[in-house]
């Protein structure tokens, strides 16, 4: 499950938890492509802030971000020669290459090339005080020149292969779940549709504030209504095989290529359709189905979570059925369908294969 610091977990929550072996014998010859490459410090100021080939993502942190000591023992470390650990690239299809590990001693390196903040105070370089360009011209040089080691994950490496290689790289520290994963593997248009919709009141108020933003659990849960929705409209399309995409039961997989069509398909205009589509729809059934609408019916006095699987499938519901809120008894046929599926089993236990999704889609449409 996922890690105890969260306050309250989902009924039949699941995907967020990276242990999960979800097997890579679904690529069982997959091709794993990497290689090594030294950029000098100059090179790659240049790939991030003119050629722009080479991005960091600004809003992607990990909890504990660099402070000015540990920007300045970087400073100092480079100046001295000494050689700072390989990072680690994605190289996209289109070119361009995403940290995946090494974010933090990159934007230091290039705050510092900026002149965001001084040296003082060094352990070693005592003399040394005050911004890059008060340095002397040599060791201006010197710093540029400097050469930074990198692992870079080419195409056609599989989605789910560079999911596991990123996390392998990121076991320091807090331990990433999937969805804090995802945010930093395919930022673009699809991160800005899932938080623009989990922003939305609508979206709080159907949930009751039931589903915490700590750990991106919202746009979690916000990327599975989406993902499902364009699935079930036959939108989506898998960019490897340009044919409708498949969902086999591997959750984070679908995911990763929902993100990915949706970065390389969104428009502005069509992101704000379904912003609002799924607005109207949260609204409705907050209006609708009031404050429990997705959890199941209590335990004895004991009220219980949201039910993850639930949500999803009567979110979609009325996204694709606008006119169910006109129904003057769907209240009464929504608890009904609630009964039915809380007595199958269908929203607890492996929730995530493509069975039991079918299942509980077959269960929920009989409202239509």
């Amino acid at each position: 499950m996922v890690s105890n610091e969260l306050d309250e977990l989902l009924e039949g929550e699941s995907g967020l938890n990276i242990d999960q072996d979800n097997s890579l014998n679904i690529y069982p010859n997959a091709e794993v492509r990497i290689v090594r490459e030294q950029y000098s410090i100059l090179h790659v100021k240049r790939l991030c802030e003119e050629r722009k080939e080479l991005v960091i993502d600004p809003d992607f942190q990990r909890n504990s971000v660099w402070g000015l000591k540990q920007k300045m023992e970087l400073v100092e470390s480079i100046l001295m020669g000494i050689p700072i650990p390989v990072m680690y690239l994605f190289e996209m299809k289109n070119g361009t290459k995403q940290v995946v590990d090494g974010r933090q001693r990159i934007t230091a390196i290039l705050d510092f090339l900026n002149n965001k903040f001084v040296l003082k105070d060094l352990k070693i370089l005592r003399n040394l005080k005050g911004y890059f360009r008060d340095l002397d011209p040599k060791l201006q040089g010197i710093f540029e020149d400097y050469q930074l080691f990198f692992y870079i994950i080419q195409p056609p490496t599989p989605e789910r292969v560079k999911y596991d290689i990123f996390d392998r790289v990121n076991r320091g520290g807090t331990k990433l779940n999937s969805q804090e994963m995802r945010n930093a593997l395919y930022r673009g248009m699809a991160t800005d549709l899932i938080k623009k919709i989990a922003d939305l009141k609508a979206f709080k108020r159907a949930t009751d504030g039931g589903i915490e933003s700590k750990r991106m659990r919202d746009q979690y849960v916000v990327l599975r209504a989406v993902a499902f929705y364009l699935y079930y409209t036959r939108q989506l399309i898998d960019s490897d095989s340009c044919k409708p995409l498949e969902y086999k039961s591997d959750i984070d997989d679908f995911l990763a290529k929902t993100m990915i069509y949706l970065n390389g398909h969104l428009t502005e205009k069509m992101e704000k359709e379904y912003v609002s589509l799924f607005e109207k729809a949260y609204t409705q059934i907050a209006e609708t189905l009031g404050t429990d609408a997705f959890r199941f019916a209590p335990t004895g006095n004991k009220r219980r979570p949201i039910n993850m699987s639930l949500m999803e499938v009567l979110t979609l519901l009325f996204l694709i059925d606008n006119h169910l809120a006109c129904l003057p008894d769907i209240k009464e046929r929504v608890n009904q369908v609630k009964q039915e599926l809380d007595k199958s089993g269908l929203c607890k236990g492996n929730v995530d294969s493509s069975r039991s999704w079918n299942e509980r889609l077959k269960i929920i449409t009989t409202l239509l």
